[in-house]
């Protein structure tokens, strides 16, 4: 009984020291929970932000979704991606491709010989995620007039692609780096594979009677680039023209033609041969 007696008088001390400690320091326990709490909304904030931003590339390892090809006189996204830069052609020069007001020629980005002088149009640059749909698609009917092949180094874009999706983590920040003047993904630094990287571009003649040219920027993950469709062959808006076997980049710089109207910009998530670039 002494024993029962003792362990029961030991209980009621535990506890009232219990209680004592959560009066004296309740200050700091309200904090704490409070820190702790906060920073389980911010955290399940995050997965849902990451869910949205990276929802449209949530298909299985190998995918292939149908697509709903516009018809019309259209100019499709080549692939699903993130925009990442919109450029006017000017006399064969890009006013700026990633580094701010650094004017490149054209030539130099498409890594091939065009079969006339390229003077106006417009440069597209879809990002694709290491994750996302890797088939590739033609962005207008037309006849594919000659395929080539850079072999320059593969360079890595995972710091790029980290950035470009914490960037879209964050509501408005898009909005407000374009508002300020600025990219709306800060990779300056890490994007000399846009001019440097291994790539293949494919010259399609299009039914405008004008040149169309898909550029595929290897990433320094890509197996290979596999293309479907042989120089010669005729090819239809939204076909499926290769596969990427790992997260890369597909640009692509039309000429321009009468009434052509640019219908994305930078920040915008496209899905290749669903998506209009362009309606002409």
């Amino acid at each position: 009984m002494c024993g029962l007696n003792g362990d029961l008088k030991l209980l009621q001390w535990g506890i009232m020291t219990m209680i004592h400690i959560v009066i004296r320091h309740k200050r700091a326990l309200l904090l704490s929970t409070l820190i702790v709490g906060v920073g389980i909304l911010l955290f399940v904030f995050l997965l849902v932000r990451f869910a949205s931003v990276t929802g449209y590339l949530s298909y299985h390892l190998v995918k292939d979704p149908e697509r709903n090809i516009p018809g019309g006189n259209v100019i499709v996204s080549p692939a699903d991606g993130i925009v990442l830069y919109v450029r006017k052609v000017e006399k064969g020069t890009i006013p700026e491709v990633v580094k701010k007001d650094v004017p490149v020629p054209i030539i130099e980005h498409l890594k091939t010989d065009p079969p006339q002088s390229l003077e106006s149009g417009y440069l597209v640059g879809v990002y694709m995620n290491t994750h996302g749909v890797h088939l590739v698609r033609i962005p207008i009917s037309g006849v594919i007039r000659k395929h080539t092949v850079f072999n320059g180094p593969h360079m890595d874009m995972t710091v790029a692609e980290i950035r470009i999706i914490l960037t879209q983590m964050i509501p408005g920040l898009v909005t407000l780096r374009k508002l300020f003047g600025f990219m709306p993904y800060d990779i300056e630094d890490e994007a000399d594979y846009v001019l440097q990287s291994a790539r293949d571009t494919t010259i399609i003649y299009d039914k405008r009677g004008k040149y169309v040219y898909l550029v595929r920027i290897a990433d320094y993950y890509v197996g290979k680039l596999l293309t479907w469709m042989k120089e010669g062959s005729s090819v239809q808006t939204g076909q499926k023209y290769g596969y990427i076997t790992w997260g890369s980049q597909v640009d692509i710089f039309f000429e321009s033609s009468q009434g052509i109207d640019i219908r994305v910009k930078e920040g915008d998530i496209v899905y290749g041969g669903e998506t209009v670039l362009a309606t002409y």
